[in-house]
């Protein structure tokens, strides 16, 4: 091989490891860039149940269940812990207030 040759190998092997090296530097962010991209999804729409592992539901299913409890029904959502727990404090308080103006001679203090 001549001289010529040599530095025409030498040209397109120094492109091919630049573009080697490009490609490199270019797909790590991509791939981190697809990496958190999944496991957005994955949080957002959940993950179905496999083998050894129950399924994860996602943003929309967990709003879904947080928002059945706040309303009440009568069966035990948190509204309705809330609402039992405010009735039975009242009571409470009413008859605090009452005991308290009877040990007072009948002046409740407000």
């Amino acid at each position: 091989m001549t001289l010529e040759q040599w530095a025409a190998a030498g040209v397109v092997l120094g492109a091919i490891l630049s573009a080697l090296t490009l490609a490199v530097t270019v797909s790590r962010p991509l791939r981190r860039l697809a990496r958190q991209n999944e496991e957005f999804r994955q949080d957002w729409y959940g993950v179905p149940a496999r083998p050894g592992h129950d399924a994860i539901p996602g943003v929309p299913e967990r709003l879904r269940r947080i928002e059945t409890e706040l309303h009440p029904n009568g069966r035990g959502t948190l509204r309705d812990a809330v609402n039992d727990a405010e009735r039975r404090l009242k009571d409470v308080e009413s008859r605090l207030d009452d005991h308290l103006g009877a040990q007072q001679g009948g002046r409740p203090d407000g």
